[in-house]
C-alpha cells in the first residue's frame, strides 16, 4: 500500500538555512549564553477554540520539546490568557462612545478559571503528557499586576511620542483605558483618557465612565489601576516584562501575526540597546476563500467553508472522541507539519487539513 502523500508545499525562503523550524531561536541562545527557554503562546476564553487556535498551541508543545531536544536547553511552556476580551459591550446613545466590560470583572477569576480549565485543561495536560513539557497559565489580570509588567508599562510611556507613531502608524493614536473602579467598564477606545502625570515609579490618569462620571487613577510598580493596553502595546509590555527572566523568551503566534510582529520588532528600537525576542509562526488554518479561520466570520456567517468542513474544525468540544484522540491528532497533524520548514512556513485549508488527516490516519 503506497505511503500517504506529504503536504505539496513550495520550496521556502529559508531553504538550505533553516533544518527545523525551531532552529531561527539559535542565533540568540548563542548570543546570550541562555540554557532555558520560555515559550510564550495565547489563549483565547471567549468560547470554544476552533482548530486553528489548537494548532499553534500543539506547536508550541512541540517546538519546545525540539528546543529541549535538538538545541540542548530547558524548555518550558507559558501560556496567556485574555480575560481582558470584551464579555459586553455597551453605547453612550448621546456620544456613540463605546463601553466594554471583560470577561475578568464581569465573570471574576474562578469563573474564567474554568473557562480555561474546560476548553484546555485536559488538552494541554495530554500534550505535556505526551511531550515532557511543562506548562502553566496565567491570565492577563494576573500579569499586568507584576511589578515587571507595570514598570515596562511606565518606561513605555516616557518614549511615548516615538512609540505611539510605530504602534499606530495610521493615527499615532495608541488608547489606553482604565476600567471604572466601580463598576469595571471602560472605553473601548479610551476617547477621555488623559495623562495628567508620568514618570519611572508612577503615571497619574483621569478617565470616564459611562454611568459613574469622571474618576482619577493611578498606575504604581506595586499597584494601583488595571491596566487596559491595545493588542499590540500588551505584547509589547509583556514581551519586554518576559525577557527579564532567566528564561530565553521565545514568541509562538499563528503566521497571521507576522505584519503586527513587525510593528512590535519596531517597537522594541524605541528603547535603547532592548533587542526584540525570536519569534517562530505557526502555520494559518484557513477557509476556501484564503481568509484565516476566524470567530468573528463564522459568527458574521462570512467564514465561505466547504460543506464537507468537519464540525470540530470550528469547534473543539465537537470532537466525537476523547480528548486523548484529539491530543493525538493533533500531535500527528502537527509533526507533520515540522516534518520540513516548507511545510511549516504555510497555511493550510480547512479541506487540505481534513485531507491530511484522513490520509495519515489520525483520525484515531
Amino acid at each position: 500500500m503506497p505511503s500517504p502523500e506529504p503536504p505539496a508545499s513550495p520550496v521556502s525562503v529559508t531553504v538550505g538555512a533553516v533544518e527545523h523550524s525551531i532552529d531561527v531561536i539559535r542565533p540568540q541562545l548563542r548570543t546570550r549564553g541562555a540554557r532555558r527557554v520560555a515559550l510564550y503562546a495565547g489563549v483565547q476564553i471567549n468560547g470554544a477554540p476552533h482548530v486553528g487556535t489548537n494548532v499553534m498551541q500543539t506547536a508550541a508543545f512541540l517546538l519546545a520539546r525540539a528546543a529541549r531536544d535538538r538545541l540542548g536547553v530547558e524548555a518550558g511552556l507559558r501560556f496567556g490568557a485574555l480575560d481582558n476580551a470584551p464579555y459586553e459591550s455597551r453605547t453612550c446613545p448621546r456620544t456613540g462612545t463605546r463601553y466594554e466590560r471583560s470577561y475578568h470583572h464581569a465573570l471574576g477569576p474562578d469563573r474564567v478559571g474554568n473557562l480555561v480549565k474546560r476548553f484546555y485543561g485536559d488538552l494541554f495536560d495530554a500534550l505535556s503528557s505526551a511531550t515532557g513539557v511543562r506548562y502553566t497559565v496565567d491570565t492577563y489580570t494576573a500579569q499586568q499586576q507584576l511589578p515587571a509588567f507595570r514598570e515596562e508599562f511606565l518606561t513605555s510611556l516616557a518614549h511615548w511620542e516615538r512609540l505611539r507613531w510605530v504602534l499606530a502608524p495610521g493615527s499615532g493614536h495608541v488608547p489606553i483605558s482604565f476600567p471604572c473602579p466601580q463598576c469595571g467598564w471602560l472605553q473601548k477606545y479610551g476617547e477621555n483618557t488623559r495623562l495628567l502625570q508620568a514618570g519611572p515609579t508612577a503615571a497619574r490618569f483621569t478617565a470616564v465612565c459611562l454611568d459613574h462620571g469622571r474618576y482619577d487613577t493611578e498606575v504604581r510598580p506595586d499597584g494601583g489601576a488595571y491596566v487596559g493596553l491595545t493588542t499590540l502595546h500588551r505584547n509589547l509590555v509583556k514581551e519586554r516584562a518576559a525577557d527579564r527572566d532567566d528564561a530565553m523568551p521565545v514568541i509562538i503566534k499563528g503566521a497571521d501575526w507576522a505584519a503586527g510582529c513587525r510593528l512590535l520588532d519596531e517597537a522594541f528600537l524605541c528603547f535603547p540597546g532592548a533587542v526584540p525576542p525570536p519569534r517562530v509562526f505557526t502555520p494559518v488554518i484557513l477557509s476556501e476563500s484564503g481568509a484565516k479561520l476566524s470567530k468573528s466570520l463564522m459568527r458574521e456567517g462570512k467564514a465561505q467553508l466547504t460543506p464537507d468542513t468537519a464540525p470540530w474544525m470550528l469547534d473543539a468540544t465537537a470532537w466525537e472522541g476523547t480528548v486523548g484522540t484529539y491530543a493525538a491528532m493533533l500531535r500527528g497533524l502537527v509533526s507533520l507539519m515540522l516534518t520540513e520548514p516548507r511545510h511549516f512556513e504555510r497555511g493550510y485549508t480547512t479541506a487540505e487539513l481534513g485531507r491530511l488527516v484522513r490520509t495519515h490516519g489520525l483520525m484515531g
